[in-house]
């Protein structure tokens, strides 16, 4: 073979062997496991060997494989510290992003490793909080706001749509899960005091004759850890439950679910584009909303 394999491909394949596992791999890439399955099988049929096999539940690299990912973890070293030597690695810009601290947690700060890679130079400060961030005397250079899109004087560009559907544990009732919204009922529910369950069971065709009840949140990335944790069944939104559906940690109870008005955006001053170390992160941003 003359042609190296792409970069990301080896980078999956060394994580994918450093874990034993395609789930966790995907996890902390913040892909599918068809993804990671997907760029493990080309690079085997590249190199024309297996580099994998499966033991119970484990993906365990094959003697090829073992010695594959001795040179890749040495080049990704060597690769590393050359980028660290080059020239005077001064900052060129830093950017303060204001976000929720549940966007941060549970969809910003897992990708981030791919932003300092890409933009080694560019610091971040993230900065959460539940109110809107101002622009002027908060010293905020782009936020992540969940709303209609429309603040003024501000240039807002749409990232993801949201919807709400009904997850829990997978422990949860040890194991015997409800198989239809009615059923739900029936079971603790986590409510989250920014959106309704009265809503979603509405738009699934289920009439509730009395208030519903249950341990009540403020906060959001609370309530998804009381939902990991088997405390009950919450209504989850998607782009903060997907990683944790993934890696089995969340079980999504229903098909159907119930899409939000409103949206994530990014959100700055307009004259503020002409700051290339914001226009980065904004196509960054674009970038990673759309990713499997």
């Amino acid at each position: 073979m003359t042609r190296l394999p792409p970069l990301e491909t080896l980078r999956v394949f060394e994580v994918a062997c450093r874990h034993g596992s395609y789930s966790e791999a995907a996890r902390e890439l913040h892909v599918t496991h068809s993804a990671v399955s997907q760029r493990i099988r080309q690079l085997e049929e590249e190199l024309g060997l297996t580099l994998f096999e499966r033991q119970g539940n484990r993906m365990v690299p094959t003697p090829s494989g073992l010695r594959l990912q001795a040179g890749v973890k040495g080049a990704f070293s060597e690769l590393n510290a050359a980028l660290g030597n080059i020239g005077t690695r001064r900052t060129e810009a830093e950017i303060t992003v204001s976000l929720l601290p549940v966007m941060a947690a549970r969809w910003l700060v897992p990708r981030l490793p791919r932003f300092t890679i890409r933009y080694p130079r560019i610091n971040l400060h993230i900065k959460t909080g539940q109110s809107l961030a101002n622009f002027k005397s908060d010293g905020v250079d782009i936020a992540i706001r969940f709303g209609a899109g429309d603040w003024k004087g501000l240039r807002a560009i749409k990232l993801l749509d949201e919807e709400l559907f009904p997850v829990c544990s997978p422990s949860l009732n040890d194991g015997r899960l409800p198989k239809d919204p009615a059923s739900m009922l029936s079971k603790p529910l986590l409510i989250d005091r920014n959106v309704s369950w009265r809503a979603w069971f509405r738009s699934a065709g289920v009439t509730l004759d009395r208030d519903i009840a249950g341990t009540s949140f403020t906060d959001t990335n609370a309530l998804m850890e009381a939902a990991v944790a088997g405390q009950g069944i919450a209504l989850g939104r998607l782009s903060f439950t997907r990683s944790d559906i993934l890696a089995g940690k969340l079980v999504r109870l229903s098909e159907h679910s119930l899409r939000l008005a409103h949206a994530h955006y990014a959100v700055y001053p307009i004259s503020s584009e002409s700051n290339p170390a914001l226009v980065a992160f904004r196509d960054w941003l674009i970038e990673e909303a759309r990713r499997i």
